[in-house]
Order: C-alpha cells, then structure tokens, then sequence
C-alpha cells in the first residue's frame, strides 16, 4: 500500500476509537514521537499513548486536508474533532510525516499543539 493509503485505513480506524485495532495498523518496532511526549518506542509505549486518548475523547472524527507523498513516506495534514465524555469538541489540526512499511506505519511523528486539547 502507498502511504497515503495506510494513513487513511489507519484514521478510519482510530476513528473507531477500538485500541486493539488501532495497533494493528503499527509495525512492533514502530516509534512515534508526539508533542509533550517525546519518542515512543514499540507497540508497548505506543498503545498506552492510544489508550489515554481513546480513554480521555471517546469520539474521534479526522479529514486529510493535504498531503504530499514520496514512495514510502509522506506528510499528511490533517484537521480532526475530538469530543470528551461530556461531548464537548476539541477542534484539532496537524500534521503526521509518516514511514510505512510491509502496509504497516514504522515511524510517525505528530505535529500539534496539545495545548488545543485542553
């Protein structure tokens, strides 16, 4: 799969918010690094990344807005709505420059400021 089409199963599939599924869309030796969190290394430390999003915004929605591409990797900007317990929305924008490999992301690092999230 291109890049781009493993970013969009990927966001189809967080959307869903289901962690288990989610992972599946990693490599084991995948790392992330993320805004306020630094390098994440492995499924391990990535899922808990996951896991405290999915628990603290239970609904997700996510549009590519731009993206260029180059084989394996591409940067991807995205905007997104996150909604907490409440249903209160968190409007969102980024951007995710990812590798893929084997159909698997292997390293995505996320450009966002956590301080939107409240």
């Amino acid at each position: 799969m291109t890049a781009r089409k493993v970013i969009e199963n990927y966001w189809r599939i967080e959307c869903t918010r289901n962690v288990d599924d989610i992972m599946e869309c990693y490599a084991d030796d995948a790392e992330m690094v993320v805004p306020g969190m630094g390098r994440l290394s492995g499924k391990n430390e990535i899922r808990r990344f996951y896991q405290d999003s999915v628990d603290r915004f239970p609904k997700l929605s996510v549009d590519i807005v731009g993206a260029v591409e180059d084989g394996d990797q591409g940067a991807f900007e995205w905007q997104s709505l996150f909604h907490d317990h409440k249903d209160r929305p968190f409007p969102l924008e980024g951007v995710n420059v990812v590798r893929v490999g084997n159909d698997k992301l292997q390293s995505v690092h996320v450009y966002f400021d956590p301080a939107e999230l409240g």
